[in-house]
């Protein structure tokens, strides 16, 4: 009996040392504090004239924001803005125009990021499925596949287009007549980043053997998959064929994309 009760003894005192040295052990410690804020997620903010959006940035690193931010615009005439509780900014557009949209952090000035800031009359209007796509190197099992270059403008995220990559590398979306595009949007494949376009341009033709490049983009990457973003360029011409040309991907010999969807911006 005494020896059982000598064992229960020591337990209890290892226990109550443990508590102890536990309390005393405990520290605080400091709120984690970003070290940088941007904008990436926008190419270029669109504003409908008359119209509000929320514009959120991301931090680095990837918290919930304990400093404080001022948000601010070059020209006030062009749009109003107000700071939200979650640190966002809801956008007004008041005027029309172009301007800059900055955030920064109110007690370290280089903790700072910016993007375009541009009053459109309307949202842009997807054209893509007035088009027909042609491709120069097609899905094994053709345009209609499982994985075919249909896939690519279905609307549908759920599909991909995939197919071997070797450069040169192009997707057209021809239309009957001549339009004007200034915009246009690429998601991200489901799987395997490598096969993610890296460098690209923009082209325009009226027959296919003429191209004009409207937009270009190098050592591009897209963070996350089945990932949308929306690209901006400054083009007033109507073109017959708009040319998608990947000149190259992140070192894939396969190429993917779930969408591509191209359209007009309203004057």
């Amino acid at each position: 009996m005494k020896t059982y009760f000598l064992k229960f003894k020591n337990i209890a005192y290892f226990v109550f040392a443990i508590a102890i040295f536990s309390c005393d052990g405990r520290r605080e410690f400091a709120d984690l504090l970003e070290t940088g804020v941007n904008l990436d997620n926008y190419d270029i903010i669109l504003l409908v004239s008359g119209e509000s959006q929320d514009v959120t940035a991301t931090f680095e690193p990837n918290i919930f924001p304990n400093r404080d931010y001022i948000w601010s615009v070059d020209d006030t005439s062009v749009a109003d803005l107000v700071i939200n509780a979650d640190k966002s900014v809801s956008l007004t557009a008041t005027g029309s125009g172009e301007t800059m949209l900055t955030v920064t952090a109110a007690d370290d000035a280089s903790i700072t990021a910016s993007a375009p800031l541009k009053v459109i009359s309307g949202a842009p209007v997807d054209i893509t499925d007035q088009a027909t796509i042609t491709v120069n190197r097609e899905y094994s099992g053709g345009p209609n596949g499982a994985e075919g270059s249909l896939k690519l403008i279905d609307g549908d995220l759920g599909t991909k287009y995939l197919s071997g990559f070797v450069a040169p590398f192009w997707i057209n979306l021809e239309f009957e007549e001549p339009v004007v595009a200034g915009y246009y949007a690429l998601t991200s494949g489901n799987d395997a980043s490598s096969r993610d376009p890296r460098d690209w341009e923009i082209q325009g033709s009226q027959d296919g053997v003429t191209w004009v490049t409207l937009d270009a983009r190098s050592d591009y990457t897209f963070p996350d998959r089945i990932l949308t973003r929306e690209f901006y360029f400054d083009n007033n011409t109507a073109y017959k064929i708009y040319r998608f040309d990947i000149l190259n991907n992140n070192g894939s010999s396969l190429f993917q994309m779930q969408e591509w969807r191209l359209f007009n911006l309203p004057n």
